[in-house]
């Protein structure tokens, strides 16, 4: 019964994953069926350096990647600006009310002392201030409109950008996590005598968890518990006995 039991288990196993691979933001199967090659196409350099594939932990790395730019893309999304692009059309702006708070107090003054009461230098220095404001807030609306346009146009190239980005680190997620899979499917007859048989089992599915979707992991927990117990490793925690078994492979 024990056999049937394992086996209706992996069953399990197999299905969540796949749903976890189908429903995994970035990853879909019909939306990304681009043709082979370089499985990093499309990942920024800054972020290849941070997951730092083939080191320890490169799959949780992978994972906080794939969240860090889902997260960029939604603050794109809403609207947010590269920072520096965002101070410079700020102060343009506030140069601008500026100008215009100018403009507006000089008519004022103009509606109040009008040119016919001043001398003819005064009149004239009104004049020039007054042609002087006009073309200033006509220019600082000119810079406006072209660093919104940048930004517009730059903001749609980091959408692009970030886009590929999510992409391609979904789909190499997704090839890693089914590696995992096929890896476990390997162990998957180990007997309860083979101590280092059933600690890669157990790590395995250590590295698998973190890499579905909350929703999606309870088999994986389940078969967790079994192996544990075939190891007998003592009550600690699910999650203490999986960074033990980064650490120590010696049983």
């Amino acid at each position: 019964m024990n056999w049937l039991r394992r086996r209706y288990r992996n069953r399990v196993l197999v299905f969540a994953v796949g749903v976890g691979v189908s429903l995994w933001p970035g990853a879909s199967l019909g939306a990304d069926r681009d043709p082979p090659g370089d499985p990093h196409k499309g990942i920024r350099e800054e972020t290849l350096r941070f997951i730092a594939l083939g080191t320890p932990d490169d799959l949780l790395r992978l994972r906080d990647a794939l969240q860090k730019t889902e997260q960029e893309l939604a603050r794109l999304k809403l609207g947010a600006a590269q920072p520096e692009k965002q101070a410079q059309l700020s102060a343009i702006r506030d140069r601008h009310v500026e100008s215009e708070v100018l403009l507006r107090l000089l008519d004022s003054s103009a509606s109040e002392i009008p040119n016919r009461d001043l001398d003819r230098s005064s009149a004239q220095e009104r004049a020039s201030l007054r042609a002087k404001l006009s073309g200033r807030i006509e220019a600082l609306r000119e810079s406006i409109g072209v660093i919104e346009q940048v930004i517009r146009f730059e903001q749609a190239e980091y959408l692009r950008i970030l886009e590929d980005e999510r992409r391609a680190l979904g789909r190499l997620l997704a090839v890693r996590r089914e590696g995992l899979l096929q890896e476990y499917a390997s162990l998957s007859a180990c007997l309860p005598s083979d101590r280092p048989c059933l600690a890669r089992k157990f790590k395995t599915l250590c590295r698998l968890q973190p890499l579905l979707p909350m929703a999606e992991r309870a088999p994986i927990l389940i078969l967790q518990q079994e192996v544990v117990s075939q190891i007998d490793l003592g009550h600690g925690s699910v999650s203490s006995l999986c960074e033990y078994l980064k650490f120590d492979f010696a049983f």
